[in-house]
């Protein structure tokens, strides 16, 4: 018995786990595109000025 209450807990803490790094993941691409975004409407806006 001990074992199938070991084996549903893993279950479940790996589901959790698994939508940790789902969050993570959309975090970590929305700050990508973010990023991007910023540093090139940086660059576009610095060659602005000297043009």
């Amino acid at each position: 018995m001990q074992a199938i209450i070991d084996s549903i807990k893993g279950f479940f803490l790996d589901i959790f786990a698994m939508g940790k790094g789902f969050i993570y993941g959309f975090m970590m691409i929305g700050l990508l595109i973010v990023g991007g975004t910023a540093l090139l409407y940086g660059a576009l806006w610095v060659r602005n000025l000297f043009i």
